[in-house]
């Protein structure tokens, strides 16, 4: 068992890090149940306890994966006194994290075969927990760090939510450079802003 100075690490957290471990070597279609088993030292049955199916390894593969993007969305609108300033930033940084992050590279570059499309549906038809997950937090940064807006709660939810799923097809099917998807997501939030002013 690999030994940290925090401790053992726990069988789920060496699970995903075998996962991680597959699909750098030779892409996700090469993850199989077994193959994670082995690559952490314990039985067959412990993955399927711990995931139930292999998409269910990718959906928490994918959830870990929003753990990083979330802590770049707190770190760029920490640094932002202005709102809008704070969205574009946050956007931008996820998007660039995005063009480097692995798994999201197997999701833009999978193919039309159910072997290989489970991140991309759970971006996509299943991302109902990543979306949820995501207004969460940034909801909470924005009554958090910026002064109130002119948006009810429930209007600055739906604000919140456009952003997030603007994001979210910007990472799987990326048209332009992170700086360009992040001013027009920023310049959208204006008008909304602009337009509850009015």
């Amino acid at each position: 068992m690999t030994v940290s100075d925090a401790g053992p690490v726990p069988v789920r957290v060496r699970l995903l890090d075998a996962a991680q471990r597959m699909i750098e070597a030779s892409g996700w279609s090469s993850v199989t149940m077994s193959g994670v088993a082995a690559g952490a030292g314990v039985s067959r049955q412990t993955v399927y306890n711990e995931f139930g199916t292999k998409h269910g390894l990718a959906s928490q593969l994918a959830m870990r994966e929003l753990e990083r993007f979330l802590g770049v969305v707190t770190e760029r609108m920490q640094a932002e006194t202005d709102l809008i300033a704070g969205l574009r930033s946050a956007c931008e940084g996820v998007l660039d994290l995005g063009e480097e992050s692995l798994l999201v590279r197997t999701i833009v570059g999978s193919l039309p075969d159910e072997n290989d499309i489970d991140f991309l549906r759970i971006l996509t038809t299943e991302s109902g927990e990543i979306v949820e997950g995501s207004v969460a937090v940034v909801k909470q940064s924005v009554v958090e760090l910026y002064e109130p807006t002119p948006l009810t709660d429930a209007e600055l939810e739906v604000m919140v939510e456009v952003v997030v799923r603007l994001v979210l097809s910007a990472i799987t099917r990326p048209s332009k450079s992170p700086a360009a998807a992040a001013d027009e997501i920023a310049w959208v939030v204006g008008l909304a802003l602009k337009g509850a002013e009015a």
